[in-house]
C-alpha cells in the first residue's frame, strides 16, 4: 500500500472509530490538501517563514473562495482549506486560540437563500447546549 492510500486509509479509520458514516467526510479531500502543501513546500519554502508576518492566511482563503465561486474548480476550495489550516497553524490574530466551540458560540449555518440558521439541525429542530462531539481518542484531552 502506496502513502497516499495509507493516508486514506488511516483517515476512513479515524472516521469511523467515532461512528462517522464515510458519507461525512472526504479522506480524498485531506489527501489533495496534503498534495497541493507539499507542492507548496517546494515552490515556495517553509510556510513559517511566510506567516503570519509576510503573508495573510484569511486573506487568502477569502481570496480563493472567492475565486472558487466566480469559477467552481473546486481545487480552491483545497487552497482555502491549507490557508486555514496556515492560520491556525500560524495565527496573525493576536491572542488565537484553541477555545470552546459548541452550539452556543457557532455563528451557525447560512440557507441557500441567505438567512443564517443560529441553532438549527438539517430538520429544522432547535439544537439545544453541548452539539460538539469529540473522537473517542480526544476524550480527557484538551485540543
Amino acid at each position: 500500500m502506496n502513502a497516499r492510500a495509507k493516508m486514506i486509509a488511516a483517515t476512513r479509520e479515524y472516521i469511523e472509530a467515532a461512528g462517522v458514516p464515510l458519507t461525512e467526510f472526504d479522506p480524498e479531500f485531506v489527501v489533495k490538501m496534503a498534495a497541493a502543501m507539499m507542492v507548496s513546500y517546494h515552490k515556495y519554502g517553509r510556510v513559517a517563514d511566510a506567516y503570519p508576518v509576510k503573508f495573510d492566511a484569511v486573506a487568502d482563503v477569502r481570496a480563493r473562495m472567492a475565486k472558487y465561486r466566480e469559477t467552481g474548480n473546486l481545487h480552491y476550495l483545497v487552497d482555502a482549506a491549507n490557508f486555514a489550516m496556515i492560520e491556525a497553524m500560524h495565527p496573525r490574530r493576536d491572542g488565537a486560540t484553541w477555545g470552546t466551540n459548541d452550539a452556543a458560540d457557532s455563528p451557525g449555518r447560512s440557507k441557500v437563500e441567505g438567512r443564517r440558521l443560529a441553532q438549527e439541525d438539517n430538520s429544522g429542530a432547535r439544537i439545544m447546549g453541548e452539539t460538539i462531539l469529540h473522537h473517542p481518542d480526544q476524550i480527557g484531552e484538551r485540543a
